[in-house]
């Protein structure tokens, strides 16, 4: 069956899966650290600003569905941590794990702005590694990311998660007022040219992110 998770779960499960990379040292994650990481102002595409309830509440259901899970905490713990189980339900590798949570965190994207803003986490060699990795998650059946069709003035092909809630609005790529056209015919020398650029520019990005905090 297709993934399908509500706006917050989604950035609830993406700031949980994130930080037991980024953070190594502060994880399992208290609620109070959860709901930071989730309004937090870098690295979030849109920003939000969700209460109490709401995360408590999407940490309650992402248990029920077994993404998230409870951790062991030690005597004298103040407060419970909660930690992601995401493997216990899809046979998602480190890589992958992070390419996902760049599209859940910040939607949909370039393959060089999901190496460069995946590297974070995970290492990332090369941009074929990247490729490598959707192309997987496209064929999956079912798919668990699609290809945007090209928008009006846009040359790099953008990628996005599957995991949206019915009736919910999926951004297509594609301007309103332009007309469906047949895509233009790949261009691999041109493609590889601008996702490097779309990589040095999420690069800088991450590095005035990490400067201004």
């Amino acid at each position: 069956m297709p993934l399908t998770l509500s706006a917050v779960q989604r950035r609830v499960l993406g700031v949980v899966i994130e930080k037991s990379f980024t953070t190594p040292e502060q994880y399992p994650l208290t609620v109070n650290a959860i709901i930071a990481g989730c309004n937090q102002k870098s690295n979030r595409d849109p920003v939000l600003d969700l209460g109490d309830g709401d995360v408590i509440q999407a940490v309650q259901e992402l248990m029920h569905m077994n993404l998230v899970k409870l951790a062991a905490t030690g005597p004298g713990a103040r407060s419970n941590r909660y930690e992601h189980d995401v493997t216990s339900q899809f046979p998602w590798s480190p890589r992958e794990q992070a390419v996902l949570t760049e599209l859940m965190l910040r939607g949909p994207q370039t393959v060089g702005e999901l190496r460069t803003r995946s590297n974070r986490m995970v290492p990332f060699p090369d941009l074929q590694t990247v490729q490598n990795i959707l192309d997987a998650f496209v064929g999956a059946e079912p798919p668990e990311v699609v290809v945007l069709p090209r928008a009006a003035g846009q040359s790099a092909i953008r990628y996005r998660h599957t995991f949206h809630a019915d009736g919910e609005e999926v951004e297509t790529g594609q301007s309103a007022a332009a007309a469906p056209t047949a895509p233009p015919p790949r261009d691999a020398s041109l493609e590889k040219r601008v996702d490097d650029l779309e990589s040095r520019v999420a690069d800088l990005e991450r590095r005035i992110e990490a400067i201004l905090g």
